[in-house]
């Protein structure tokens, strides 16, 4: 039974099937806004070129852009709250209407119930009160919602354009890491060439004397060596010291040595002149 026809208004008014687009609608964007915090968290984890100076810039940038989703993430589920405090009071102040709309309906218009039907009435009408009270409450909720979302999220943002740009910067430095660093890492891959060639004639000599050759007849070592993609390294190694053929330590992947004046500019966002930088965190 409608209450607008049985009480003469309907004090409780409410679009359940619009409550629950609403509820879904958010939770959902609570829902994207934890797996794209995730994804940012994920790509800014500390680690590797992230801790050069190179690489700060770009870890700063997904930091930034990961707090701003966390912040409207809580605002989001704070009005989530209140639109699920909404919808249980409707239900539940429904239900309370639909009794008092069953009884007064039951009464009819029997001069005896006049008393009982004015005070269901009453009951109706402070029922009304409350939905009113709770319907100023849940529009207080968006407009915090959306104050919120005017201070965190700022319409100018361009979250690509500044990856793009961070990126760019970062693969600058690594390739000026990797041509500074290009001729050690060729002598290094030699060296250890250099060290596999006389492991392997070094296990063909201990075979040879496993096999009770002496290693000090020509017919023995000589042909083994002279046969051996190594043997001239083992010469090498013989007539040399150890020193001279050994690999030196792997210089670290590290930015935070010397920098050039143009890459400075790069990483301040100084990219040609024409590039605004990047604002901290």
């Amino acid at each position: 039974m409608r209450a607008d026809v049985i009480l003469g208004f309907d004090p409780t008014p409410a679009d359940t099937n619009a409550l629950g687009s609403v509820s879904d609608g958010l939770r959902g964007a609570v829902r994207a806004l934890i797996e794209a915090r995730r994804g940012l968290d994920r790509l800014g984890r500390a680690g590797s070129v992230w801790d050069g100076s190179a690489g700060a810039p770009l870890a700063a940038l997904l930091r930034r852009f990961s707090q701003r989703a966390a912040a409207l993430e809580e605002s989001l589920v704070d009005c989530l709250h209140a639109v699920d405090g909404w919808r249980a009071g409707v239900d539940e102040r429904q239900r309370q209407v639909a009794e008092i709309v069953a009884t007064v309906a039951e009464l009819g218009d029997d001069p005896a119930a006049t008393t009982r039907r004015t005070r269901l009435i009453a009951m109706a009408r402070e029922l009304g009160v409350d939905h009113e009270r709770a319907a100023a409450d849940l529009s207080a909720a968006f407009e915090e919602l959306s104050a919120s979302i005017q201070q965190i999220v700022d319409p100018h943002d361009d979250l690509a354009a500044e990856l793009d740009r961070a990126l760019l910067t970062l693969a600058a430095a690594v390739e000026e890491w990797m041509a500074d660093q290009a001729p050690e890492l060729l002598r290094t891959a030699l060296t250890v060439g250099e060290i596999a060639g006389l492991t392997t004639v070094i296990s063909e000599l201990i075979g040879i004397a496993a096999l009770g050759r002496n290693p000090g007849e020509d017919e023995g070592v000589a042909e083994v060596v002279a046969k051996s993609p190594g043997s001239h390294r083992l010469i090498k190694a013989l007539r040399q010291q150890w020193l001279d053929v050994a690999p030196v330590e792997l210089p670290a992947a590290t930015f935070a040595v010397r920098r050039s004046a143009g890459l400075a500019d790069a990483l301040a966002g100084r990219r040609g002149g024409d590039v605004e930088p990047t604002e901290p965190c």
